[in-house]
């Protein structure tokens, strides 16, 4: 069903490495991981060229240290970048990306919400890629983004599904400042209506996770909680470099919730499975491998994978939704 990822594909990853991962106000480099996401729907080297000349033209020049900087890099000290980048990409070359991510991903997984997901979904694109120095950039963006939630603790009082009734309940006609999801996130975790909520169900299951966060999307098309889906499909990526899953899953559950609360605005919904669907691979990748927008190439991609996992109608639903977008 999917494509390999070619040579061609390979060469632009490299090549965009001399670009930062965020630019702008904030915003996330998607750039290898939409590459990676066309070319496993089947782009044809032209096509991926032509997302690399449109995409690069935004992107700003990787940092670089500075002659006076620190030694030591910090976890959530955005200037810390160059030095994390320099330090993963020795201890890469070392001990290679196996041994360094199981030292490094219980380290990181407390702050997933880094740059609204972005730096564990860079991060899982990179090691499907099996490149070290986009794995090296894509850590070295996670830890200087590093952005943990309150202290992690756990509850028997409410279901996963329940906890979001009630923040939908809490933060329904909540005024945020503006700013973008990382800066709305930091505005809920301050809040006391948050931490009234904040504990996680302790019988949390991976299945139950996907079928919440997709059915959520599908019901409310909404931006902030598109990228719950993509980044848990990163997070499945991830596991097995993880020694202890059902933390994981807490961390991810914490984050997700946080950000469900900065989702604005946020309108009643229901969370009804969806109707039965008979996917079309070929056309909705056709479709897909057309398109310039990263958000909606990679949440193809991201339903298609998950959907191979969970057989969640609502993945099919969910593309078919996103992908209709594109033909208004």
């Amino acid at each position: 069903m999917f494509h390999p990822i070619r040579p061609e594909c390979l060469t632009l990853i490299q090549q965009g490495l001399q670009f930062d991962p965020l630019y702008g106000h904030d915003l996330a480099n998607h750039l290898p991981m939409a590459l990676i996401a066309l070319d496993r729907c089947g782009a044809s080297p032209l096509q991926l060229q032509r997302f690399y000349q449109d995409y690069t033209s935004h992107l700003q020049p990787v940092r670089q240290i500075l002659p006076d900087q620190e030694t030591t890099p910090a976890l959530g000290h955005r200037d810390s970048f160059a030095l994390f980048h320099q330090q993963f990409r020795q201890q890469l070359a070392t001990q290679g990306d196996a041994t360094v991510l199981r030292e490094w991903l219980p380290v990181l997984l407390p702050g997933l919400a880094a740059s609204a997901f972005h730096g564990m979904i860079r991060l899982s694109y990179a090691l499907e890629a099996g490149d070290h120095e986009e794995i090296a950039m894509a850590l070295a963006y996670w830890a200087s983004e590093y952005q943990p939630l309150s202290p992690l603790t756990s509850t028997r009082h409410y279901s996963a599904e329940t906890q979001l009734t009630l923040a939908l309940d809490a933060f329904r006609n909540f005024k945020f400042q503006p700013g973008i999801i990382v800066d709305r996130i930091k505005e809920v975790v301050a809040q006391p209506t948050y931490q009234a909520i904040a504990e996680v169900p302790d019988k949390l299951t991976e299945a139950e996770i996907a079928r919440l966060t997709i059915r959520a999307y599908l019901a409310s098309n909404d931006f902030t909680l598109l990228h719950g889906v993509t980044g848990f499909d990163a997070l499945q990526q991830l596991l097995p470099y993880v020694p202890d899953r059902q933390l994981a899953l807490a961390y991810y559950w914490q984050a997700y919730v946080a950000a469900f609360c900065s989702a604005q605005p946020l309108p009643p919904f229901s969370l009804a499975p969806a109707t039965r669907i008979e996917p079309d691979w070929p056309a909705w990748f056709a479709t897909v491998t057309g398109l310039s927008d990263d958000h909606s190439i990679k949440l193809t991609y991201s339903c298609s994978r998950l959907y191979q996992t969970f057989a969640f109608d609502e993945y099919l639903a969910a593309i078919q939704m996103r992908l209709a977008t594109h033909d208004a």
